[in-house]
Formats: structure tokens, C-alpha cells, sequence
């Protein structure tokens, strides 16, 4: 799946959409069952006591509707409390905004007495719509949301749900989602380091488009060195999200504005329970298997918790015993053809991998694919350029030495969402 550049999915607004009229309707009927009640004298006939309650009814609910749609875009129907806030904020407006238009249509002077009665009306014969609206929000719009948008129930063991049966090819292009340096990062660096940084960015992003990738920046942080290797926060497979599980706090502060980022792009996501530590550039996605470097940053707790959140995407996760604190991303490349490039110094048994290419250089290993053709490979291993090469794929050489004197690499600088 490609991520849109700002605005959410569009099954995420069907899943809002669907959560908000369920809520809505049973509002209604509710509200109009309520109200024919009320005529005992038999005065009216049926249909007209049905018509005048419909007449009065439908305004308000539908404002209500309105307003449940809105409030669903900054995700208040993920927990039962928050839609019944959003329930009473859309009676409250429904119902006022009904019996404005409903005074006013009259003919009559919308001053302090006509105000009194609105509001006494929510505590009087506007009661049913009041308790309908709140109730059926509260119980309604979280489990239809999830349903329709495959996001997991909160506090249940994560499953993703819409997830397609196959994974996607690691060879697809899709979306890169980028953060540019931050200013801790280039602090104390003069204007030409700094230049070179901004230029070596602007370059990655570019090779990223001109390969067909749609690229979206999430937004700066300035206070955090390390925040242009997002790579480090989310593990990105299709629109199915898990996050970074760090054993410290020293980069926590770095994943709300990414977790906000993936949210609205209409990510899912899936969050590792405790005791698990783990660091996402541990996972490296081979065609239907993730190969996860337990060991330094990421504990075997976090590789059963992956197991879990990854199976009914069709993937295999196979562990790979890393050496101190490397990332696997670090040490393990994966081609388009299924080659595996590997900088065996970083890995404790390099057999568990089965056939593999042993690169000369640290950086060598840290390569990327841009689509079936193309491999990205830092200037900093000219030997795996001629490598690649002379496997039968175009080079793009891309000088990421700022990056990596921070002890960054090419793959943990984007989060990469594929068709």
C-alpha cells in the first residue's frame, strides 16, 4: 500500500464513516420510538405522530452525524470512553443547532427565554435523543471502527486483521517517510558540514522519488541527535505498524511525532507487550521472512511477540544471533533475487542464513533496494558497488558519510511502506 502524502486512507474514513452512522441510526430510532410513546391520547394517527417525531428528530441527528465524523479523524473511536465524550459533544450540538433552526424557521425571537428552553430541553423531552446519542456511541463506534478499519482491540493480544494474504515483494516501490537532520545533530558542525548533511539528505530523498517512490516528511525534532534514523522507531509492513520497544528512555521522545505520522497516514498498529525489547532495525524483510537480530537491542520476548503480530501477513520470522550491539539491518541486505549480502563480523552464527555473500566492508552489508533493478549502496563501500554491479544490478551510490559518522546507515534513514 502507498500512503497518501497528508490526507488519512480512504478505508480509514469508511471505517469512521461506517462507526458513525451505526451510531446515528440506532440514535434515531431510538429517539422516534421514545416519541411515539409519548402520544397515549391517540389524538394523532400513527403516521402523523411518526412524521412530526421524524420532523424534529432528523436535524438533530443529523448535526450529530456530522459531528461524529469529525470528531473520528482525531481518533476518538478507539476506546469507549473518548466516543461517549464525542457522543455528548454531538448531542449537544445536534440538539442545539436543531432547535435554533427549528425557533428561528418559526418565526420567533431566539433571546434568554428561548435559550433557557433549548438546553432545558436535553434534560426533558430531549432526554431520549441525550441518553440514545451517548450510549449508543460509547458502545457502537469503537467495535464498528476496528472492524472496518482492522485495528486491534486495545489490551487483547494484537492480531492484524485486514492484513492481505500474501506480503508484499520487497522489490515494490510505495511510500518513504523521512525526517531531515535535526538541529542536535548538526550542533556544532560549521556551514559546510552542515551543507553536506542537508545536500547527502536531499539526495536519498531524490533517489527515492526518482525510483518511484512517494516520499513524506515526518515532522523535526530538534532536541533529538539521532531522529533522522527513523528507521530505528517502527517496523513498516504495508500499512501493519509495530513499534520500537526501547529498554531505555534516551529515544523515546522520538516516536509520538511518528506514531502520529503513520495514524494519519491509516497505518494499524500493532504494540509488543512487555518484557519486550525491540529495536526495528533488527528486522530485515526478505521475500515472506523476516530475518530478527536478537541479542543486542532486541530481546527474545520482542521475537515472540513478532511471530504473533506478523503470522496472518504470511510472514516467517527466523532469528539471527547479532554480535554486541549491532543492528541486523547493519550486518544483512537482501537483494531482489533473494541474494544475501552480509558483514559476517556482526553476526555470531552467519550459517543460519544459508547461502550468503561475505562483503569486505562494515557499510557493505547496509544496502537498499529501489526497486527490482536498482540498489542503493553508500559511497563508503566501493567494493560492494562493483559487487553489486557485477551481479547484474544497477548502482546508485549515494554518499551518506554526515550520516554515518552518527553512526547511522542507509536502511534505518526512511520508514518504507510497499505495495
Amino acid at each position: 500500500m502507498t500512503y497518501p502524502a497528508q490526507a488519512p486512507t480512504g478505508f480509514r474514513f469508511n471505517a469512521i464513516l461506517s462507526a458513525s452512522l451505526a451510531a446515528s441510526a440506532i440514535t434515531l430510532l431510538g429517539t422516534l420510538f421514545s416519541t411515539n410513546e409519548r402520544d397515549l391520547t391517540f389524538v394523532l394517527s400513527p403516521w402523523e405522530t411518526f412524521s412530526s417525531a421524524f420532523g424534529l428528530a432528523a436535524p438533530a441527528v443529523g448535526i450529530y452525524l456530522i459531528v461524529l465524523i469529525a470528531l473520528g479523524f482525531i481518533g476518538v473511536f478507539r476506546s469507549w470512553w473518548t466516543s461517549a465524550l464525542a457522543g455528548l459533544l454531538a448531542v449537544l450540538l445536534g440538539g442545539t443547532a436543531a432547535y435554533i433552526i427549528q425557533i428561528v424557521s418559526n418565526g420567533l425571537e431566539l433571546n434568554g427565554e428561548a435559550w433557557n428552553a433549548i438546553f432545558g430541553e436535553f434534560v426533558g423531552l430531549n432526554f431520549p435523543f441525550t441518553v440514545m446519542g451517548i450510549v449508543a456511541a460509547a458502545l457502537l463506534c469503537p467495535p464498528v471502527y476496528r472492524a472496518a478499519s482492522g485495528e486491534p482491540v486495545p489490551g487483547a493480544a494484537a492480531r492484524y486483521v485486514a492484513a492481505p494474504a500474501a506480503p508484499s515483494s520487497i522489490t515494490d516501490s510505495g511510500s518513504a517517510f523521512v525526517r531531515i537532520p535535526s538541529e542536535a545533530m548538526l550542533e556544532g558542525k560549521d556551514e559546510a558540514a552542515i551543507e553536506q548533511a542537508n545536500e547527502q539528505w536531499e539526495a536519498m530523498v531524490t533517489a527515492f522519488e526518482e525510483h518511484g517512490w512517494g516520499t513524506q516528511a515526518i515532522p523535526e525534532e530538534p532536541g533529538e541527535q539521532r531522529a533522522v534514523f527513523v528507521g530505528d522507531t517502527a517496523l513498516v509492513l504495508g500499512e501493519q505498524v509495530v513499534f520500537a520497544k526501547p529498554k531505555g528512555d534516551e529515544r523515546r521522545g522520538e516516536l509520538p511525532t511518528v506514531r502520529e505520522t503513520l495514524d494519519n497516514a491509516g497505518a494499524v498498529f500493532d504494540d509488543l507487550e512487555a518484557p519486550a525489547i525491540f529495536d526495528p532495525a533488527d528486522v530485515v524483510e526478505a521475500e515472506g521472512v523476516l530475518y530478527v537480530g536478537v541479542g543486542g537491542n532486541t530481546n527474545a520476548s520482542a521475537l515472540r511477540g513478532l511471530r504473533k503480530v506478523v503470522t496472518d501477513r504470511g510472514y516467517r520470522v527466523v532469528a539471527v544471533p547479532v554480535a554486541g550491539k549491532f543492528a541486523l539491518s547493519d550486518a544483512l541486505s537482501i537483494l531482489p533475487d533473494g541474494t544475501k549480502l552480509v558483514w559476517q563480523p556482526a553476526i555470531e552464527h552467519p550459517e543460519v542464513l544459508g547461502e550468503q555473500i561475505a562483503v569486505e566492508e562494515p557499510r557493505g552489508a547496509a544496502v537498499l533496494v529501489l526497486d527490482e533493478h536498482t540498489v542503493a549502496v553508500p559511497a563508503s563501500a566501493p567494493a560492494t558497488v562493483k559487487l553489486v554491479t557485477s551481479l547484474g544490478y544497477q548502482t546508485q551510490v549515494l554518499d551518506i558519510s554526515a550520516f554515518e559518522a552518527a553512526g547511522g546507515t542507509l536502511p534505518r534513514m526512511s520508514l518504507r511502506s510497499r505495495d
